[in-house]
């Protein structure tokens, strides 16, 4: 399934094949609520019961695609290309809608896991210029670029690309 990594454990539960809302399970059906799911299998004579937490995968955009780092005269330009859950492309070739309320990313750029600087652009693109790399203190340090968009509901996973200030 898109968005989880290889071997991570989860489950898909298709509205049309439950018996009662998520909401009549014991949850609020919003992301971190928990809920007991109870499924019958072949052969099963009682439902066997489980408690799973709503991870909302289904509400955190899709992250970004295409990241490029450009090197300029004054630092770095970083671009990508946003993505929707709302449709994926108009048959006429114009610009999908995202599906959020608004345009946003939050931008963190990672000095090893230390937090270097932590920004946000309304635009699927970012400049990272000298004052800020020196203000930061990581000029010609290896650096990596974390882009996630931001969601009505949730914040998206991430797209990443190394780069060295």
């Amino acid at each position: 399934m898109a968005g989880h990594e290889a071997g991570e454990a989860f489950l898909l539960i298709e509205e049309d094949r439950l018996v009662e809302p998520l909401t009549a399970l014991g949850g609020q059906g919003e992301i971190g609520a928990m809920v007991e799911v109870r499924a019958v299998g072949r052969g099963d004579a009682v439902p066997v019961a489980a408690m799973l937490t709503i991870g909302g995968d289904a509400v955190m955009p899709p992250a970004p695609v295409h990241l490029t780092a450009q090197p300029t005269a004054d630092g770095w330009a970083f671009g990508w290309t946003r993505r929707s859950r709302n449709g994926w492309r108009w048959a006429s070739g114009g610009d999908v809608p995202l599906g959020e309320e608004s345009e946003r990313y939050a931008v963190t750029v990672l000095d090893g896991g230390a937090v270097a600087r932590a920004a946000e652009s309304t635009m699927p693109q970012w400049q990272y210029d000298a004052a800020m790399i020196a203000a930061d203190g990581v000029a010609g340090r290896a650096l990596v670029l974390d882009v996630r968009q931001v969601g009505t509901r949730a914040i998206g996973r991430a797209a990443r690309i190394d780069f060295t200030a």
